[in-house]
């Protein structure tokens, strides 16, 4: 745990950069498939692909015989009701009407039972293709958690440490200045999460922003050394950190 009341502002917004940098970094790598695990993932997802449009292959094929098993049972009954008017055929035209209607219903039925012979060798396909994907599915599922398990640990544990990480650069937040944390959070909206440079010593009285690399002015480099108020830099406008146990 980081002792608050022993840093001074700018220490404790430099190690809030850390800090949050740090959540960043665990979060991507949270969101990365490894490489070598790539394939396992694809592997996986195109047997579960194939698996589900063979399933959904089955319940279209299944729903489609329903409905046709269905009209033809409607249809049988039309025949009945049809063939209940012959004794009411009085003339060679109601009759030929009979005979056009007892015809165009039972072509429709015959039309439907032909469906239904199609849709049960397609039925058998199906099944054949579908049998092997479920009868290995389980073992492949097996095998997908065990290759994957090491990785979704290692998630779990970079969640764990991101958030940790957020939550101790709250607790040093508490306490500093509204406005300088407006103005750091601006500069690292604008720098990609870098809102404060190191100073980097680059001989006794030579000093350049880590970030930009430009050199500081010696009265830029002397108001930092000695003051701890907030100074940028005049090329990338970042807040400069002075640290001088590091810069000596």
């Amino acid at each position: 745990m980081v002792d608050k009341p022993s840093l001074n502002p700018l220490d404790r917004l430099f190690k809030i950069q850390e800090l949050l940098s740090e959540a960043r970094s665990k979060a991507e790598r949270r969101t990365r498939v490894p490489d070598h695990l790539q394939h396992v993932e694809a592997a996986f997802q195109d047997v579960v692909r194939r698996r589900q449009e063979a399933a959904a292959k089955i319940q279209k094929a299944e729903a489609r015989k329903r409905v046709l098993d269905g009209e033809i049972a409607e249809l049988n009954e039309q025949v009945q009701r049809t063939q209940a008017k012959r004794g009411a055929v009085k003339t060679n035209r109601e009759y030929g009407a009979f005979l056009d209607e007892l015809d165009q219903t039972q072509r429709a039925i015959r039309e439907r039972e032909d469906e239904i012979l199609r849709l049960e060798e397609a039925l058998q396909s199906a099944h054949a293709e579908a049998a092997p994907l479920e009868e290995g599915f389980a073992a492949e599922q097996a095998s997908y958690d065990e290759q994957m398990g090491e990785w979704r640990a290692e998630q779990a544990r970079l969640l764990e440490e991101a958030t940790a990480a957020e939550r101790a650069a709250a607790e040093l937040k508490v306490g500093i200045d509204k406005r300088l944390l407006v103005q750091f959070d601006r500069i690292a909206k604008m720098r990609e999460g870098l809102a404060i440079a190191r100073v980097v010593m680059a001989g006794p009285h030579q000093a350049a922003c880590s970030a930009c690399h430009v050199r500081l002015r010696p009265q830029l480099l002397s108001d930092l050394r000695l003051s701890r108020e907030m100074v940028t830099c005049e090329s990338c406008k970042r807040i400069l950190y002075f640290d001088a146990a590091t810069s000596a």
